[in-house]
């Protein structure tokens, strides 16, 4: 879920990708509005108001080929880093979505992930964000909200809602490349050969491991002051992730890394020095390990 700082005037982005017919498949709008609901403005009926849909349209020049790291199109487009694009092959008609690694206007979109198939010529390139601005009222206070977004698409007017959670402070990940790979120099056997910093790793274990761990017991991830001390969780988890994916891993390789991730896990619970600060403090202690009274965290067994 995205995190909004306070007081920020944050663009929440959202990529309508919903069923039909049983099937899962991602969306051109050709107009959009937005309705905010915030901790500030909770009521449901507020107004919609217009919102932002990506203008990106060309058609690629020349074939591509399955596993090109980017595409050429036939006018300059203006590419936004992180953004998502849908292309629809000109041959087979297949829709794939890809997502920008570089900013700026170029007739060449550089993707994150190389493609994967065949892509003729003519074939179509659309951006498919939809965005809408929060203004520094709207986030004034910290909690959870969403946006309520309405769009046109093939002609039906479709809805669908993108979470956010204002926070007064952004989540701070300790884990590094150079740790992860001084604590665990197997994790350089087990990455993509695509995942050259290992940020993709360490990115994807956060989300998939250690921030349900965390949501588990009640932590919003946002709300630790002691990050350092959730990073040997985060290192293990991040391990455990990869070799759970690796074709050559044994069956009890994974368990030992299971092990000694559940291990790590429950030494983290029980840790003196892990301290977090409700959102609704303005003025969180920051915990001195060995000084009292620091603000702990009471977790039950």
């Amino acid at each position: 879920m995205l995190r909004v700082l306070l007081g920020s005037t944050e663009t929440i982005t959202s990529y309508p990708r919903l069923a039909a017919d049983g099937v899962l498949t991602s969306h051109v709008a050709t107009s959009a509005t937005a309705r905010r609901i915030t901790p500030t403005n909770p009521d449901a009926e507020g107004a919609y108001t217009a919102a932002t849909v990506d203008s990106v349209s060309a058609t690629t020049q020349g074939a591509h080929q399955e596993g090109d790291d980017s595409i050429t199109v036939g006018v300059a487009q203006t590419w936004v880093a992180g953004r998502r694009y849908l292309i629809t092959d000109a041959t087979a008609g297949r829709e794939i979505v890809v997502v920008a690694t570089k900013s700026g206007s170029s007739t060449e979109l550089w993707m994150a992930e190389p493609l994967p198939c065949d892509i003729g010529n003519g074939s179509t390139v659309r951006g498919i964000a939809i965005s809408v601005a929060l203004g520094a009222l709207q986030t004034a206070s910290p909690g959870a909200g969403y946006v309520l977004f309405r769009a046109t698409i093939d002609g039906v007017v479709r809805e669908w809602t993108e979470p956010f959670r204002v926070v007064r402070r952004i989540t701070s990940i300790a884990l590094t490349p150079t740790d992860l790979t001084q604590i665990y120099p197997v994790v350089r056997k087990l990455a993509s050969a695509t995942d050259t910093t290992l940020e993709e790793a360490i990115n994807a274990a956060w989300r998939v491991v250690v921030q349900p761990a965390l949501a588990a017991r009640g932590i919003l991830d946002e709300d630790i002051l002691t990050d350092d001390v959730v990073m040997p969780m985060h290192a293990a988890a991040v391990v455990l992730h990869l070799a759970r994916q690796w074709p050559q891993a044994s069956v009890d390789f994974v368990q030992r890394l299971e092990s000694s991730y559940e291990q790590i896990k429950a030494t983290t619970w029980d840790r003196i020095d892990l301290a977090t600060a409700s959102q609704d403090d303005s003025t969180p202690d920051v915990p001195t390990p060995g000084a009292q009274p620091p603000r702990f965290m009471a977790i039950s067994r």
